[in-house]
């Protein structure tokens, strides 16, 4: 929904939705916001379950030591250094 449908939904100018984006929005005007997309409140401020991938890669990096961590660290680096300058030959 653009600034302007949602202040069309609201009742109010789009360059007060614009400011509320820039600021901070009283709690009740944000529930007003929730309600005029749709949405449930809930929803939109509850955190998303974790996703079991993301999990299992995270218990795998915090078995490894600090030593190793870096050295998978340094090898990314150097993966991605490569791809950019294959990208740049390319060119």
């Amino acid at each position: 929904m653009s600034a302007a449908e949602l202040a069309l939904q609201l009742g109010v100018s789009e360059a007060e939705v614009r400011a509320w984006e820039a600021g901070d929005p009283a709690f009740s005007l944000v529930q007003r916001v929730v309600e005029a997309c749709h949405a449930d409140f809930a929803s939109v401020v509850t955190e998303p379950d974790a996703d079991p991938e993301d999990v299992l890669l995270l218990d795998e990096t915090l078995r490894l030591t600090p030593a190793e961590r870096l050295h998978r660290m340094l090898a990314y680096a150097r993966f991605i250094e490569a791809g950019r300058a294959a990208v740049a030959e390319a060119r």
